[in-house]
């Protein structure tokens, strides 16, 4: 049996963050990921833009509120050459757009410097608990079965894929609480250079089409369209599609239903200038899930210290997308973050209410319905992933301490 200091479950944003801030504390880490690459929603999603790096502000553009590890990541997409200033969005926000290789080469070469242990295409296959701790898990790669022994866990997979194996209990929601829809982002390519972006007259060629195909929901306003750093594909976010996001036949009908929507509408955008040789360049290979289920914390982040910009003492990350809460495919409602645009999120929402070494990150915080709407993102993911790390490596749950040493990495809290 191999024995670590701490395992991460899950690559993407929070689990990169994660095994690199308990790496930097001197710690023995292993990340494992089920993908053949690290980026999580960004590279198995196309969700190509880090959100939550930078609050909702108007003019120029604002302080981060994510660095440390976050930081670390976007200087290594520089040194490859992209552009990782953040753009103002018709939303009023500032995300970072993305290139998914190269953010999957830059989170390799992230880990490479830490330290830590990376294992691809490994699945959790079992877990060991005794007296409210985590012992060991069982891992899976092609090659058979391993078990693994350790001193912490951190479960970043999204899904809270580790707590719910390990005997969790759900966190409560409230009531008639709906499950976030997913979206199928799409790469189009063969658009002429310089060809227009223009929202209301993308909307128009669409509005003669079927919006909806099964699962799928094309919104009616055009989506978000953009350029990309380092290639030539425009990045389409308008098509949502309803799942539970965990069973296996659930997600291949919302799936299939996406794709062939998005081809549909595609066909349709080649009526615009600049269009004609428009086609689906790539999709997936899995839909942007945006929430499927909670375990519960000790200390869920609320509603009212968003809506207030609230620090609570015991902060361990900064906060700074709005509560961004989908009703509905294409039904969004935004909330302001109060105060300058800036939360804190306390270490409770990243502890384990049921499991006394499992520290929670990412889409696996603990959260009510709308603030989650805001943590869920992927810059905040980096933040809450980088403090759940240190926690871990430093198996303290003081907050004091996590502070002192997120602040040693580069981290703001």
């Amino acid at each position: 049996m191999d024995r670590y200091d701490v395992v991460v479950a899950g690559g993407g944003s929070a689990g990169v963050a994660a095994a690199v801030g308990a790496a930097d504390c001197g710690a023995r880490v292993l990340l494992v990921e089920r993908a053949g690459f690290l980026g999580g929603a960004a590279t198995l999603g196309q969700v190509l833009a880090w959100c939550g790096f930078y609050p909702q502000v108007a003019g120029a553009m604002p302080d981060p509120a994510v660095a440390g590890v976050g930081r670390r990541a976007l200087d290594h997409l520089a040194a490859l050459g992209l552009d990782v200033v953040p753009y103002f969005s018709a939303s009023g926000n500032w995300p970072i757009r993305l290139n998914p290789e190269a953010v999957k080469l830059a989170l390799d070469r992230l880990l490479a410097e830490s330290g830590a242990e990376v294992v691809l295409h490994s699945d959790l296959a079992g877990v060991t608990v005794n007296d409210g701790r985590i012992e060991s898990v069982t891992l899976r790669d092609p090659r058979g079965l391993r078990e693994v022994s350790v001193s912490a866990f951190v479960d970043a997979t999204g899904d809270a894929e580790l707590a719910f194996l390990a005997g969790a209990t759900p966190c409560p929601l409230h009531d008639g609480h709906v499950i976030q829809p997913a979206s199928l982002p799409v790469r189009i390519g063969g658009v002429a250079p310089g060809a227009s972006l223009d929202k209301p007259a993308r909307a128009a060629v669409l509005a003669g089409m079927a919006l909806r195909h099964g699962r799928a929901e094309l919104r009616a306003d055009g989506g978000i369209l953009t350029t990309l750093p380092g290639m030539a594909d425009l990045w389409w976010l308008a098509i949502d599609v309803e799942t539970n996001g965990l069973d296996g036949a659930d997600l291949a009908q919302a799936e299939r239903d996406g794709r062939e929507l998005a081809w549909a509408a595609v066909d349709r955008l080649r009526a615009l200038p600049g269009y004609a040789a428009a086609h689906v360049s790539v999709t997936g290979p899995k839909v942007g899930i945006r929430e499927t289920r909670h375990a519960r914390s000790l200390a869920p982040l609320r509603e009212d210290i968003l809506l207030e910009g609230k620090r609570p003492e015991d902060s361990i990350a900064l906060g700074a997308w709005p509560m961004e809460i989908l009703h509905g495919p294409g039904r969004a409602e935004y909330r302001r973050i109060g105060g300058d645009g800036l939360y804190g999120v306390p270490l409770g929402a990243l502890r384990s209410h049921d499991l006394g070494n499992l520290m929670l990150a990412g889409r696996c915080l603990g959260a009510d319905p709308a603030a989650y709407a805001s943590a869920r993102v992927m810059g905040t993911a980096f933040a809450t992933g980088q403090a759940a790390g240190v926690a871990a490596a430093l198996g303290t749950a003081d907050a004091a301490a996590v502070r002192r040493e997120l602040l040693r990495q580069g981290a703001l809290v």
